[in-house]
Order: structure tokens, then C-alpha cells, then sequence
């Protein structure tokens, strides 16, 4: 190489050299989730020198998929509640819980190592203790007295 072909010289054009501006590690993977957050915690979590940052956009990919479905559930269930109570219109813990439990994957997914506080329980009424409607049966049956 040459003094010329490092140096620029008065003649020639100046380069303009564009900043490029970062993209995010979501958004190069599609996702919500912040991939480069759940990378820092990996980091710090897990006993090994290196964590690949192939592994953190897996997991976001999964937290992002698992939250879809619960919340998709959820306002199903607002939206079966606002039909029986008018303008309902806010998911609370209730319809987290009620989305959870009837949802079987879910429920074998969370059902140990989670309480959900203030979701209260599944309504159940054993068999036995619910009233049985019978109709009345009569031991005897009416009897007319007859004029003599």
C-alpha cells in the first residue's frame, strides 16, 4: 500500500460514513418478548461461562407462545362472564385462575408449583351433597269416603 491509497487526497470525495443504528435482538427474531433482557438473566442465573444468545430467543420465543394462550383463554372467559354480568371488562386473578384450570395442558403445566392469589378455587359440588328432586311419593293412597 501507498501513501496515497490511505491517505485521501484533496481531490478525491470524502467518504460519508453512516452511523448504523442498532436493531434490537426481538425484533431480528420477530418477537415481543425482549430477548436481550431474558439474555442478561440467563447470564447471571446460570452456572456456565457462556450462554448462547440462541438459547435466550428460544426462551422468549416460548414465555411469548405460553402468555398468548393464557391470555387468550382469559378473555375468553371475561368475555363468557360480561354475557352473564354486564360490562365486564377487566381480567382479574378470578379469570386467570378459571382459564388456567379448565385448560388440561395448562393445569398439568402449572397445577404444583403455582397459587394463583386471589383466584379463589374451581367451583365444584360433589354428587352427594347436591339436592335430589324426587317426586313425592304417597305411602297411601287418597281415600274418598263414600255416603252410606
Amino acid at each position: 500500500m501507498t501513501e496515497s491509497e490511505t491517505t485521501p487526497s484533496k481531490t478525491t470525495t470524502k467518504k460519508v460514513t453512516k452511523r448504523v443504528t442498532p436493531v434490537q435482538k426481538s425484533i431480528k427474531a420477530g418477537l415481543i418478548f425482549p430477548v436481550g433482557r431474558i439474555h442478561r438473566m440467563l447470564k447471571n442465573k446460570v452456572p456456565l461461562k457462556r450462554v448462547s444468545i440462541l438459547s435466550s430467543v428460544y426462551l422468549a420465543a416460548i414465555l411469548e407462545y405460553l402468555v398468548s394462550e393464557v391470555l387468550e383463554l382469559t378473555i375468553s372467559q371475561v368475555s363468557a362472564q360480561s354475557k352473564e354480568y354486564h360490562n365486564v371488562r377487566r381480567i382479574s386473578p378470578r379469570h386467570l385462575l378459571l382459564a388456567i384450570k379448565t385448560d388440561e395442558e395448562l393445569d398439568n403445566l402449572i397445577r404444583v408449583s403455582t397459587t394463583i392469589a386471589g383466584g379463589g378455587v374451581l367451583p365444584y359440588i360433589h354428587d352427594v351433597l347436591k339436592k335430589v328432586e324426587t317426586k313425592p311419593s304417597h305411602p297411601h293412597p287418597k281415600q274418598t269416603i263414600k255416603s252410606i
